[in-house]
């Protein structure tokens, strides 16, 4: 089967774009493949898109290197191997990508991959992560003073960790100087494609998500796919007593002196104690909560977004919208278009 891309109008001129430009993909033993794959697939089909449209002399040329040459992946049957060591790199580089780094950190005990690290960025014109690959650059003191994210799930650890480093959840990726780090997993294809808009322009990076059947701009960020609540702990015993009533019970009164009353506590005392306990005011513990009870529903249930929002606690399906559109960034309806299980989105 034959494919060939649509000719892309002549834009160079304008955009000033005259050269190929050096991407080096940095692997680690053990890492996660997909944070090599996909974005290595995203530059070679701005490649295919290029030279389709009449621009072969515009492109990217890929290298792909690791601190530890040889078999990097080896699971159920699939291996992947890396000839050429990080150390070998020489002269400038356009961009580098840093996979992220393996479950058990090794890469980051690697005190002479972490200087190469050092000594590689002064020339390196754009420095990228993908999810966890965040640490790596963090490790090496690149990010102090610097704004990044990682996945959600390491945000917390990775800010005790590196507390230089202001870590932003909430973004699908973020971009300080030439320092771009993304959120997890597919995240870096965003991040890729939004490299791509950079150097080639609109249409080409358009052309390539058409392509690989991807948004250009996937709408709001990551905290949709994140549980915002972390697991409450308190050693206060009338607060996790409130806070296992707000969880089973959504739809109740549940305002702040509603809740002070079952604490057993005045008004001002319980709102104190409660932001010390949990680290949230009572008011917002509550609109987030109220936003997993319905998330939970519009994944799982066909129940109409009317009902769920009274379920949850909402007088108006308004006031559910406008809490989703607040802390998630997208509507209950475009959120179980996107999130709900199969046989939701089958039904």
């Amino acid at each position: 089967m034959e494919f060939s891309a649509p000719k892309v109008k002549s834009i160079w001129s304008s955009r000033g774009v005259t050269k190929r430009r050096r991407v080096v993909f940095v692997t680690v033993p053990d890492g996660d493949p997909f944070d090599l794959i996909g974005p290595l697939m995203v530059l070679q089909d701005t490649n295919w898109q290029l030279e389709n449209s009449g621009r072969s002399d515009l492109g990217y040329d890929i290298e792909v290197v690791s601190n530890a040459p040889g078999t990097v992946f080896r699971e159920n049957g699939l291996r992947i191997e890396v000839d050429k060591s990080c150390y070998d790199v020489r002269g400038a580089v356009d961009t580098l990508v840093f996979q992220a780094i393996d479950y058990e950190e090794k890469c980051l005990a690697d005190r002479r991959f972490i200087d190469w690290i050092r000594r590689v960025a002064p020339r390196t014109e754009r420095l990228v992560t993908a999810c966890m690959g965040t640490y790596m650059l963090a490790e090496a003191g690149l990010l102090d003073g610097r704004r990044a994210t990682t996945h959600w799930m390491a945000c917390d650890s990775f800010q005790q960790r590196y507390d230089a480093v202001e870590m932003d959840p909430e973004p699908i990726y973020v971009k300080d100087g030439k320092y771009y780090s993304s959120a997890g997993v597919t995240a870096i294809l965003d991040l890729m494609l939004a490299l791509v808009e950079e150097d080639f322009g609109p249409e080409i990076a358009l052309r390539v998500a058409q392509s690989m059947v991807l948004f250009l701009r996937r709408p709001a960020n990551q905290s949709q796919f994140s549980v915002q609540l972390k697991q409450a702990m308190s050693g206060h015993r009338s607060i996790l007593a409130v806070l296992a009533h707000i969880a089973e019970r959504p739809d109740e009164d549940l305002s702040v002196e509603a809740l002070a009353e079952r604490a057993n506590m005045s008004t001002r005392n319980f709102v104190r104690v409660f932001t010390r306990e949990v680290g949230l005011t009572p008011g917002k513990f509550v609109e987030l909560s109220r936003i997993e009870a319905a998330r939970s529903q519009l994944e799982q249930s066909k129940l109409p977004i009317g009902e769920i929002a009274k379920r949850c606690g909402y007088r108006t399906s308004d006031g559910m919208r406008a809490s989703f559109d607040r802390n998630l960034g997208v509507g209950p309806s475009e959120y179980r278009r996107r999130f709900a299980t199969f046989a939701v989105a089958a039904d």
